[in-house]
């Protein structure tokens, strides 16, 4: 009779501890990344003979089925579309979750929004380390080394300009240069070519003599010239001007349109100091870069965590695991040894299922009255027993 009030009192208990479990997973059914969890009871036996002793809560368990992706439209917000954690690096110890709530911070590092924690990346020789791009946020300068001319220089005019040839120096300055040819009178095919800044078209910082053979290709030796350019610190960039080569029509030729040239130059390298201006992360895990002057780069690339034993993995904090040593944990690339690919611009929601939450309700409460009913019971068969004991 006792025992069966202490049996009813268990069952109360484990059933209010359970309440708990469901109301923390309805409480965080928008938490993004958020494992739903499931109470397990555990029978107390009293022994060989005797009946159960009542019951008691064994552990929880998490569910780690995967929750619906939404687009954010944020570029450091990244979801796992399969199997896999991200992982995180905080105080020498190693974390897993499912949240891929990331910035960056003013260090370059792409940490976990909540827990400050860095995201791990997975190098080519499988090392993890911190998701760092400090280094990717600027580009240093590109001096310009070549430009090709392209085009016919009529031998019928005695003089053609090639104005707004933008080059880059050593600094990372633009420099537009104006290029000026005119027909030697007295040498057929020949040309010399003054070269001058356009902001100060008057002085002339650099002449060279060009030649043209008889079929109109230019003469080898005579085919290119190279230009000074200075910059704000008082040094200069040798730029290389190519008209092309003999027997070649494909680039510079010199033949007789009468007045008309078509000769254009093309800057083909250099840039200056340039700044990132977005990001964002492909399939594989990798960050594409984008820069100011159009140059994209490839950076580093999330470590994404494979996990053998799901049910080992222990919630530390927030929605942060930690693996055990019976984990089986592995690190790879996303779509590689069976890992889900990365969505970009999207988060995962949690994987709480709201109905189930209901149905546990229902159960949890018919439990608990059923529980709270055999306290009664006892209690009456308890009174009743010290009424007897009492003569009436």
């Amino acid at each position: 009779m006792f025992q069966a009030f202490f049996n009813g009192l268990s069952g109360m208990l484990s059933f209010s501890k359970n309440l708990d479990t469901v109301s923390n997973n309805i409480s965080n059914m928008n938490t993004p990344g958020f494992r739903a969890a499931d109470t397990f009871y555990d029978s107390l036996s009293g022994g060989p003979g005797n009946g159960g002793i009542g019951t008691q809560i064994s552990g929880l368990g998490y569910r780690f089925t995967s929750g619906d992706i939404k687009q954010t439209g944020n570029a450091t917000d990244v979801a796992i579309n399969g199997q896999g954690f991200f992982t995180l690096l905080q105080d020498g110890n190693q974390y897993l979750t499912r949240a891929g709530q990331f910035t960056f911070n003013s260090d370059g590092i792409l940490v976990d929004k909540n827990s400050g924690a860095s995201v791990a990346s997975l190098s080519d020789t499988g090392a993890l380390s911190e998701f760092d791009i400090s280094g990717l946020r600027m580009l240093a300068p590109q001096a310009s080394s070549l430009v090709e001319l392209s085009g016919n220089l009529s031998s019928g005019a005695s003089s053609h300009e090639v104005s707004g040839v933008k080059v880059f120096n050593d600094l990372g300055e633009e420099v537009e240069l104006t290029l000026k040819f005119t027909r030697s009178e007295t040498v057929t095919g020949e040309w010399s070519v003054d070269v001058s800044k356009s902001s100060d078209p008057d002085v002339v910082i650099s002449s060279s003599t060009i030649a043209f053979g008889p079929d109109g290709t230019p003469v080898d030796g005579q085919a290119t010239f190279s230009v000074d350019v200075s910059d704000s610190m008082g040094g200069s960039t040798a730029v290389s001007f190519s008209l092309g080569s003999p027997e070649n029509f494909s680039q510079s030729t010199s033949m007789d349109t009468g007045e008309t040239s078509t000769l254009k130059a093309t800057v083909t390298d250099g840039s200056a100091i340039a700044s990132l201006t977005s990001i964002e992360f492909s399939a594989d895990g990798a960050l594409s870069l984008k820069y100011s002057n159009g140059e994209t780069k490839k950076g580093p690339a999330l470590a994404l965590a494979q996990v053998k034993d799901e049910s080992s993995l222990q919630l530390v904090k927030g929605n942060m695991f930690e693996a055990q040593s019976t984990s089986g944990l592995s690190f790879a690339k996303a779509g590689t040894s069976g890992l889900g690919s990365i969505a970009g611009k999207s988060i995962e929601l949690s994987n709480v299922d709201l109905s189930r939450e209901f149905a546990d309700m229902l159960v949890i409460q018919r439990g608990y009255q059923a529980s709270s009913r055999l306290l009664n019971v006892s209690n009456q068969l308890l009174e009743q027993l010290y009424e007897n004991t009492r003569g009436r």
